[in-house]
């Protein structure tokens, strides 16, 4: 049985090729997301959602596609941080007319 660090770091080393793999084939993930801060909250939410038996039997593919859509809302959430007033409430309106 594995120790619990060598889990940990097994998980994160898999999630780290993922980040990696996904910031290559999309840069504006380079751009406006921090690697290690994205790796580490992954590897918290993996840790907290599965165990470490139900991680390794998840495909690269399945992780892969779970990782892009966790950074793609953490991307979302910058939205507006460097908005203006103005700017921030014509993209309310367009929000609410949609």
């Amino acid at each position: 049985m594995l120790s619990t660090d060598i889990r940990q770091e097994s998980m994160v080393k898999r999630i780290e090729q993922i980040v990696s793999v996904i910031m290559e084939e999309r840069p504006i993930y380079k751009e406006d997301i921090d690697y290690s801060e994205m790796v580490t909250h992954l590897a918290e939410v993996f840790k907290k959602a599965l165990s470490f038996e139900e991680f390794n039997n998840i495909s690269d593919e399945s992780l892969k596609n779970r990782c892009s859509s966790i950074m793609s809302l953490q991307l979302l959430a910058t939205i507006g941080d460097d908005f203006t007033p103005e700017q921030m409430a014509i993209f309310d309106e367009a929000i609410k007319r949609k």
